[in-house]
């Protein structure tokens, strides 16, 4: 598996409308260039620098994900490889173009936001997100 995002911003009709056919509330989607940077200016508590994160604004509770503009390859593999190993064996096979790869990942966090799951729970988040992205026909979307 070789892909990589260049720039997730490309996606981002795409992505906004798979929130918002999911979100029970709005969602703000950010794309920042490094999302621990992201965070340390806004004082969240963000652990590493993680490709996406799911955020939810202190003083309003608005919802947010942070999204990373630029995915590399090797991150995405290592991504896929947890994946297989934990809630689907054939990602792989499904995660397979930067397109469903950010689909996944985007409603991966928003099932954080949604189910209120923190980290513990990544192998349920990945599960909600492939049950979301296989109940929309492929012509819809």
């Amino acid at each position: 598996m070789h892909i990589d995002v260049v720039d997730s911003e490309c996606f981002r009709p795409m992505l906004e409308a798979e929130i918002q056919r999911y979100a029970q509330q709005r969602v703000d989607l950010l794309i920042v260039d490094d999302i621990a940077d992201w965070a340390a200016s806004r004082t969240e508590n963000a652990k590493g620098n993680p490709p996406a994160m799911a955020v939810t604004e202190s003083i309003t509770g608005r919802w947010g994900i942070v999204l990373r503009r630029a995915i590399d390859a090797a991150w995405i593999e290592s991504i896929v490889a947890r994946i297989e190993v934990g809630a689907n064996p054939d990602a792989r096979e499904v995660l397979c173009t930067p397109e469903t790869f950010l689909r996944h990942l985007v409603l991966h966090e928003l099932a954080h936001l949604e189910n209120g799951w923190g980290q513990e729970k990544e192998n349920d988040c990945d599960a909600w997100a492939f049950e979301k992205m296989q109940s929309i026909p492929a012509f819809e979307r």
